[in-house]
């Protein structure tokens, strides 16, 4: 490819409802137990949180016993056991409820890292059950990532960052039509055409002053200037549109403030390979 122009919400959520988990998709805890102690069981939907994607990383816990409970709830780094964020309801017997994080402490992303989630239940006598040991890194635990590959499909690496003339990208070949998804969420700063580009979209990212621009779709971007964008959201079709050669993605990262914002384009390959790795 050649190019002229290169083209908030609360950190933890309780549902009073099940959503998503059922008792028979929860474990019953591995953690110390007093005597008496209430039954505790937990479940958690998957192991990977995506920042800012529209899918919800939950955590779900049932606990039975004869009188109400006070539970809290706490993600954790597994190991140190630091915790980042914490919520405490009184439950009744058998009701499920689930909680979701979003990676975030006030205004702050967390690192890229495993956290899991911790409960505590404990009755009016103080009898206390744990979902997990102190030593027990595994349980409930998940991976938050920051960005998710944005080719879905088969694909192979083609020219990448200086080759040739003006070239500010990274191209990702696949079939035209492969699905394209937003690597991070954020809101559109522009789409629309471009004779080398083609179809293109630029999206400002959410909590970066960075920008991810997406070239040669096969079709007019699915978004239009100003919309929200999750990450994963569908956002177009690998094409050949404007100055290609083959089906492919051109991606470019550009540093802040951003496109053609004072920023500039950086090699996006080594980021790229990176996420195409766990995605």
């Amino acid at each position: 490819m050649r190019l002229a122009l290169t083209a908030g919400c609360a950190s933890l959520v309780v549902l009073a409802l099940p959503v998503g988990a059922s008792a028979a998709d929860m474990a019953r805890a591995t953690g110390p137990s007093d005597t008496g102690g209430p039954r505790v069981y937990t479940t958690t939907n998957s192991p990977k949180l995506f920042f800012d994607s529209s899918r919800k990383l939950q955590f779900s816990y049932r606990v039975v016993h004869p009188r109400p409970v006070t539970a809290k709830v706490s993600v954790v780094k597994p190991g140190s056991g630091e915790v980042l964020k914490r919520w405490t309801e009184t439950v009744r017997n058998d009701d499920v409820q689930t909680v979701s994080w979003n990676g975030m402490v006030g205004d702050k992303l967390q690192a890229e890292r495993k956290y899991a989630f911790r409960v505590v239940a404990r009755d009016v006598n103080g009898a206390s059950t744990y979902s997990a040991s102190a030593n027990d890194t595994e349980r409930d635990s998940f991976k938050l990532w920051h960005q998710r590959f944005p080719v879905r499909g088969k694909h192979q690496y083609g020219d990448g960052f200086g080759a040739g003339r003006g070239h500010q990208g990274t191209d990702v070949f696949a079939n035209c039509g492969n699905r394209l998804e937003a690597a991070r969420g954020g809101r559109v700063q522009y789409a629309g055409y471009h004779g080398d580009a083609g179809n293109y979209l630029v999206i400002d990212l959410k909590g970066s002053r960075k920008d991810f621009a997406y070239m040669h779709l096969l079709q007019r971007p699915r978004v239009q200037d100003g919309d929200r964008v999750r990450t994963g959201q569908l956002i177009g079709k690998v094409g050949e549109t404007g100055n290609a050669s083959g089906c492919h993605l051109h991606f470019e990262i550009w540093s802040r403030p951003g496109w053609y914002e004072g920023g500039s384009a950086t090699d996006s390959e080594d980021d790229l390979r990176r996420w195409d790795k766990y995605s």
